[in-house]
């Protein structure tokens, strides 16, 4: 998922105001007086191109780490970092830039000094760098969250909209009758299953199990004899009386001394599968001739 950050009035209105708060950071005379003084105006604009270079510059370093790490899955990774990419970013440009003004291009002695920096521009600058990557953060998950619930939304729209099509229409009953997909549950929710995805289907407890091949596990209120006429015999066969086994879901099988036949299936069954002496034969004629 990319995410996209719609802030382009967020920046148009930030960056002035930031401006301005930067610039009356620490300032004792009041603005009335500040407005009379035409080198006023020239701080404001150069505090604010400060703020809209930093800004952007910690922008483009977010959408960096957007592409390489996730907020979601690698949480202390990105935020280490964020955090020191920011600072490596950010002190240098903001020093530079009020070197740049105060001492090259206007001339305002001792303004450049480190007691003056630490006490108030550094503070300023760190202040700002969080606020502007707080405010990132927050839509990166705001977005990531919307995106999440807009899936899962739809999501279940696709299935309520499989299981009332599944409900009123023949498509899905093959022409022998048999059906291609039957509808069982799974929580308190009803699922579209394919039947050539079902392993097998076991009873236990008086509740019918549909296992299929990935090893997902559904239930059905239908008995097993119900569910027994829905699927096509050349694919599913009724194994014993707890279970009916797909040919695909049978990794092997062999006789035991009683003559009755022992199943290995796919995925593993819990308990012993086997099918009877007297059903047998007709077992080794379903899955086929051995050669």
């Amino acid at each position: 998922m990319k995410i996209q950050y719609h802030d382009k009035w967020l920046r148009i209105i930030g960056y002035p105001l930031l401006g301005f708060i930067l610039r009356h950071f620490g300032e004792y005379e009041s603005i009335g007086s500040l407005m009379k003084q035409p080198l006023y105006y020239g701080d404001l604009l150069w505090n604010t191109l400060l703020v809209a270079l930093s800004w952007e510059a910690n922008r483009w370093l977010i959408m960096y780490l957007d592409t390489q790490y996730s907020w979601i899955s690698q949480r202390f990774q990105r935020f280490v970092i964020q955090v020191f990419g920011s600072l490596l970013i950010t002190v240098p440009l903001v020093a530079s830039m009020i070197y740049i003004w105060n001492e090259l291009i206007i001339n305002r002695p001792n303004n450049f000094n480190t007691g003056y920096l630490l006490v108030y521009d550094f503070p300023l600058t760190i202040v700002f760098t969080v606020l502007v990557h707080m405010i990132y953060t927050g839509m990166y998950f705001n977005q990531f969250y919307a995106y999440t619930i807009e899936g899962l939304h739809n999501r279940v729209r696709e299935l309520e909209t499989s299981v009332a099509g599944v409900k009123s229409s023949s498509d899905l009953i093959k022409p022998s009758g048999y059906r291609d997909l039957l509808i069982v549950n799974y929580g308190t929710s009803s699922v579209p299953v394919q039947t050539n995805d079902i392993a097998y289907i076991y009873k236990q407890n008086e509740v019918s199990f549909i296992k299929t091949a990935d090893g997902k596990e559904y239930t059905s209120s239908s008995s097993l004899e119900n569910l027994e006429e829905l699927l096509d015999p050349v694919t599913f066969f009724r194994l014993n009386r707890q279970m009916i086994g797909n040919i695909k879901a049978i990794k092997q099988f062999k006789s035991d001394a009683s003559g009755k036949l022992v199943l290995e299936m796919l995925p593993s069954f819990s308990e012993e599968v086997t099918v009877s002496k007297k059903k047998a034969a007709e077992f080794k004629t379903w899955i086929g001739k051995k050669i």
